[in-house]
């Protein structure tokens, strides 16, 4: 039988030869094949790390209010664009986004945040958080293919994206949906009667959306698989992750290894212990305590030393370098509508404005900031806060090139990306810090008063004694006297004192 066997080997050969040499062919093809699509500019996914993303400042747009760069597809689904309802869809798409990125770019911007895009069934879920199917882009936007050429064209201006996603509920569609069509599928215990309630957080319904039950496997494997696709079809290089303490917080860890790229969650809380364990979930968090302190320092005239209280509490965080630093969006009235004013003059409150924005951008923490208010905007509550950017894209304005000086400090200076920080001086309207990164080191101060103050601060170690040093925002110089500096402020100013020169 041996003997049988080898010379029908030898006698069929050259058979065998042929079929190895076609076998190895078409391994060959099949390799080629894949590594061609995994290496396709508007396919790959760019799993930046946490610590990545610190370098990074974001713009946060709300996609359909920015601007229209297709108006073949604003009355897609029959859900028509109306302007002149504040609460229907308006026409922003992705093509809008592309033809303004480099409005955003000169603004010194490295990332952009844009609102869900998966498909809505609804002539008012402009927004994109009311989800129906999971596995289509809402026409209203564009087409898939525009999305990834978003990405293609944002990556090569250097700016990431940041892709808002909702794994909370769908839409009010009375418990069917495409991705979602069980019973089982949802929760069915109506609104949320008490906020201060977990079970109630995780188990019942925001405001009539249909809650989704992560415990069904249907449910969970279908979220997994969904976000999965989501981030390696788009190619995108982050995650706003949407209603995150209403999930269960041992379903965010499987979500973001599914995810295989950076997550930011939306814990909406000014708690900083109840925020912070979700960064042992999710890589880091929306930084909303921090929200309420700016809120109340810069926008209200109250005591720095809320800002020491604040930064206090930072060990609640597994790192608060991550920590998502803004001064308004989507959910909350703008800064300019809360703003005081000056105690002069009440409409004056660009100075508090870019006091708050200074501190964000100096601050430990990625720097997020919502679209328009480098224009201005001040709408109060939803929806007036989501204003139409449309014509809004003046570049020679106070505000917008304030900001642009902020991000420039910031791209240059690695202490302001992701140094530690350390408190040099803080009274009730004068505050004080010094970030540091290996070489890189910058004193950033804020006169928060409606007056001049004159301040000497102490204990400036890192800095060479007599060093003389620049503010990255005026290009003045500024002479230590020892390792002291003697600061004179105008009212609401703001430095960032470097020796990068």
């Amino acid at each position: 039988m041996r003997t049988g066997c080898s010379l029908s080997i030898t006698r069929h050969g050259g058979l065998w030869r042929r079929a190895l040499l076609l076998a190895t062919l078409l391994l060959v093809f099949t390799l080629v094949g894949t590594v061609l699509l995994v290496i396709s500019p508007s396919r790959r996914v760019y799993a930046h790390s946490a610590n990545e993303w610190t370098s990074r400042s974001i713009y946060f747009i709300m996609t359909d209010r920015f601007s229209d760069g297709n108006t073949g597809n604003d009355n897609y689904g029959g859900f028509n664009t109306n302007r002149s309802d504040a609460t229907a869809w308006h026409g922003g798409d992705f093509q809008g986004i592309i033809n303004h990125l480099d409005y955003i770019k000169n603004m010194g911007f490295t990332a952009i945040w844009i609102t869900p895009v998966v498909m809505q069934h609804d002539a008012h879920a402009y927004h994109g958080y009311w989800g129906y199917d999971f596995y289509s882009i809402d026409g209203h936007l564009g087409s898939m293919s525009d999305l990834q050429s978003l990405v293609t064209q944002a990556h090569n201006r250097n700016i990431w994206v940041m892709l808002d996603v909702v794994a909370n509920h769908t839409g009010s569609y009375n418990y069917t949906a495409p991705t979602f069509p069980n019973y089982s599928n949802y929760h069915h215990n109506g609104n949320i009667q008490d906020y201060n309630n977990q079970w109630d957080l995780e188990n019942e319904d925001v405001a009539g959306l249909n809650d989704l039950n992560q415990d069904d496997s249907t449910t969970h494997s279908t979220l997994l698989n969904n976000v999965s696709w989501l981030v390696s079809t788009t190619g995108v290089d982050g995650l706003r992750v949407d209603t995150v303490k209403h999930v269960p917080k041992s379903f965010w860890s499987s979500y973001a290894q599914s995810a295989g790229t950076f997550t930011i969650g939306e814990v909406y809380s000014g708690d900083p212990g109840y925020v912070g364990d979700y960064t042992h979930y999710l890589d880091a968090v929306l930084d909303y305590p921090m929200y309420y302190t700016i809120h109340d320092v810069f926008a209200q005239n109250k005591s720095m030393y809320e800002i020491r209280d604040r930064y206090n509490s930072d060990g609640s965080y597994r790192d608060a370098r991550t920590n998502g630093v803004f001064i308004d969006n989507h959910d909350q009235d703008r800064f300019l509508c809360d703003a005081s004013g000056n105690p002069a003059q009440t409409w004056d409150k660009y100075p508090q404005l870019e006091m708050a924005l200074a501190f964000t951008f100096a601050s430990r923490g990625i720097p997020i900031m919502y679209y328009g208010t480098e224009q201005g905007f001040s709408g109060c509550a939803d929806p007036a806060n989501r204003e139409d950017m449309f014509n809004s894209f003046n570049t020679s304005g106070t505000l917008y090139n304030y900001v642009a000086k902020l991000n420039y400090a910031r791209n240059l200076n690695a202490a302001l990306q992701n140094g530690a920080q350390y408190e040099k001086w803080v009274d009730d309207s004068f505050y004080a810090f010094e970030r540091e990164n290996g070489g890189s080191n910058v004193l950033v101060a804020l006169n928060n008063c409606w007056c001049t103050r004159t301040v000497t601060i102490p204990n400036l170690d890192n800095f060479a004694s007599s060093q003389t040093l620049h503010d990255e925002l005026t290009g003045t110089a500024y002479h230590l006297q020892g390792n002291s500096i003697t600061l004179t402020l105008p009212s609401h100013q703001a430095v960032e004192l470097t020796n990068r020169y």
